[in-house]
């Protein structure tokens, strides 16, 4: 049974539920832990939630509401790590615009949120086409020749089709996602540079890497550092570091089993 649709509309633990959801869904989709908190701010007073009191982290919301000073309700919210969706953050800023400035019920915010949840965030195509062409740039970038730059752009795309059609059939751990990407890819550059199509085997390897490199948690991680946020720096800094760490491991045992079965890379 929808129990929510059993809650009036305008009653306040309908409006404590739609200022939460926003809250919830910046974060979960990659929004900025201040953006998300004051957004939530915004849209309860917009709501007439004049007691509202949020504490946000990078995975994890506590809110409490307060009515004529006692607490009317809590809400504690548990938000996994998840792949950046700028695209949803970006319709739930606007959203988040249109609540404060008073254009929006509480109806019309739910309806919103539930298209916005279902948005598509891209198409598999163009993240297959960005992961290959990512990695040839990147190598050539790094002094890599033409060569080198075509068989990291095989390689990227190798990867890519891998994350993109076989992982979400899996149940891989993100830790050994990244682990066995990682092998995939330096296993392709090896076999590439084995046939004598790459020139140099470390430039050929670092594009497909750099693709799979977190480079945005680590610049979330930096900001939150910045802003005395301490737990969610350091939250999202063991994640890019436990990716980066994934990566490295990953690169590592296909070269060291390159080395075993075959007898060398040259």
């Amino acid at each position: 049974m929808n129990t929510t649709n059993m809650i009036p509309e305008d009653s306040l633990a309908e409006k404590f539920r739609v200022v939460t959801r926003l809250g919830e869904m910046m974060i979960k989709n990659g929004g900025e832990i201040f953006r998300a908190e004051t957004s939530m701010r915004y849209a309860a007073k917009a709501y007439g939630l004049t007691e509202f009191e949020p504490y946000v982290l990078a995975n994890g919301i506590f809110c409490s509401f307060c009515e004529d000073g006692k607490v009317y309700s809590s809400r504690i919210l548990s938000i996994p790590l998840s792949p950046i969706a700028l695209s949803r953050v970006e319709e739930l800023n606007t959203l988040s615009r249109r609540i404060a400035t008073g254009n929006c019920t509480i109806a019309e915010a739910d309806a919103e949120m539930n298209r916005i949840e279902k948005m598509n965030t891209g198409s598999t195509w163009m993240m297959l086409a960005g992961g290959a062409i990512g990695a040839g740039a990147f190598s050539i970038l790094f002094s890599g020749t033409w060569r080198d730059g075509i068989c990291a752009l095989l390689a990227g795309l190798i990867l890519e089709l891998y994350l993109c059609f076989l992982i979400p059939h899996t149940s891989f751990p993100k830790i050994m996602t990244n682990i066995s990407g990682a092998f995939l890819m330096s296993t392709v550059c090896c076999i590439l540079y084995r046939l004598g199509i790459g020139d140099h085997l470390d430039l050929m390897t670092i594009g497909p890497v750099f693709v799979m490199t977190p480079g945005v948690p680590i610049t979330n991680a930096i900001r939150n550092f910045m802003e005395n946020d301490y737990l969610s720096g350091m939250s999202r800094f063991l994640d890019a570091l436990l990716v980066a760490g994934s990566i490295a491991i990953g690169t590592g045992a296909s070269m060291q089993c390159w080395n075993y079965l075959i007898g060398g890379i040259l």
